[in-house]
């Protein structure tokens, strides 16, 4: 079984994705267990405090090292192990396949949902694994990174697609690795004056592939030249 704990303050923004998202129709229950954790709950301080003013002067508040180290502290009691632990953070990794993969390979997972100007280093160097990041921007928080990489990691799980051949094939899958896919069409074989390319409606399954490969290489390298280096 691979489980997922999720540290956070907002809970409720990860309970819903989970409530709502196709996905999680199709999760074997016996091979996922996900569970959200508030991290109020694991504070020594008075009223529920988790944040302070960041040493140095510097505008913006910090969450604090010590509810953090215990909230992973708890998990990995829970848990009887050490889970790999994962925070959302600008300043880490940008995501891609390859990482998503590594990861997968891990059965305990704990995600660390930021706010606020960031999280005290301590908390890192003690207990995070790897930082990741989604992007060259900022948000609020940690939520939606969190759950952008859980909905991308799902993917792996065998039978949360309809169609194995649809994560073979999609964008950097293991068909078109480091690559976009190229373009889609459905019905019907003309709109607008637009007509599908011929070779898709050839049935010629060897050709059709071929076409495929060469589109990719193109679209790629028109769109997302830093993939071929």
């Amino acid at each position: 079984m691979k489980t997922l704990d999720i540290v956070t303050l907002f809970p409720e923004i990860i309970d819903f994705y989970f409530e709502n998202t196709p996905i999680n129709k199709k999760i074997n229950k016996a091979e996922l267990e996900v569970n959200t954790h508030q991290l109020r709950d694991f504070t020594e301080e008075k009223h529920n405090k988790v944040d302070d003013n960041q040493y140095g002067g510097e505008a913006g508040m910090v969450l604090m090292a010590q509810p953090l180290i215990n909230s992973i502290n708890f998990i990995t009691n829970f848990r009887k192990q050490k889970p790999f632990t994962i925070l959302m953070s600008p300043q880490g990794e940008k995501i891609n396949q390859s990482i998503l993969s590594e990861i997968f390979n891990h059965n305990h997972l704990a995600f660390v949902c930021g706010r606020y100007e960031g999280v005290d280093e301590r908390f890192i160097e003690e207990k995070v694994d790897v930082e990741l990041s989604v992007g060259d921007f900022v948000l609020s928080g940690g939520e939606l990174p969190t759950i952008l990489t859980i909905e991308a990691l799902l993917r792996f799980i065998p039978g949360t697609l309809g169609n194995r051949d649809s994560f073979l094939n999609d964008s950097f899958g293991e068909n078109f690795i480091s690559q976009l896919k190229g373009p889609v069409y459905t019905r019907p074989p003309m709109l607008n004056g637009r007509k599908v390319p011929d070779i898709l409606l050839s049935g010629d399954h060897k050709k059709i592939q071929e076409w495929r490969k060469k589109i990719s290489e193109k679209r790629t390298q028109s769109r997302r030249n830093d993939l071929l280096k």
